[in-house]
């Protein structure tokens, strides 16, 4: 990866984030610690590739949702994304940044339930750049020690979305006891 971007330069970062949004602005900083293009620069291009990939993820949900909401995986999952959107609203849109596995399953649920692209373009675009910037900030300042970083950006989202399953598994059980409850009372 490393190579990539160092061989190809904005357009590679830009490409990259398209596809991955986290361990790429930490690599970016880490480049341009290194001189080979300017961190204001790194910082548009991946924040403009991650918008770019955020957008496309929503607007396949858009497209494609009635089928994605006629499967089965759409039927199990659809309550935990309607209570996540209940609590969050449109905050999760940002959020799912730092929840690893959690960004591109919520751009497609942004666009399966019809959120307004608008709203969703001016969430994402502040949490793409704000992200962005954090993480490239890091790479940038912290550039001997970015496989130290990335590895700890990957070990905090991994918590945080076992967080968020414990959480949601715990609400459910809850939820199934108290009914049987009502049920046998």
């Amino acid at each position: 990866m490393e190579s990539f971007l160092t061989k190809f330069g904005l357009i590679a970062v830009f490409i990259s984030a398209l596809l991955e949004a986290d361990v790429v602005p930490v690599l970016t900083g880490v480049i341009a610690h290194l001189g080979y293009f300017g961190f204001v620069k790194a910082i548009m291009a991946a924040s403009a590739g991650a918008f770019g990939g955020d957008c496309l993820w929503f607007w396949i949900g858009r497209g494609r949702s009635e089928w994605i909401r006629s499967t089965r995986f759409y039927a199990r999952t659809k309550k935990v994304t309607q209570n996540l959107n209940q609590q969050l609203g449109v905050w999760q849109i940002p959020a799912s940044h730092i929840v690893y596995g959690t960004r591109i399953a919520t751009m497609l649920f942004a666009g399966i339930e019809k959120v307004s692209f608008i709203k969703f373009a001016l969430v994402d675009l502040l949490g793409c750049a704000f992200f962005t910037t954090s993480l490239a900030g890091l790479g940038f300042l912290f550039s001997d020690s970015a496989s130290l970083i990335i590895g700890h950006v990957k070990r905090v989202e991994l918590f945080l979305l076992l967080v968020v399953v414990g959480t949601v598994v715990v609400f459910h059980l809850l939820k199934v006891v108290a009914q049987r409850q009502t049920q046998s009372g």
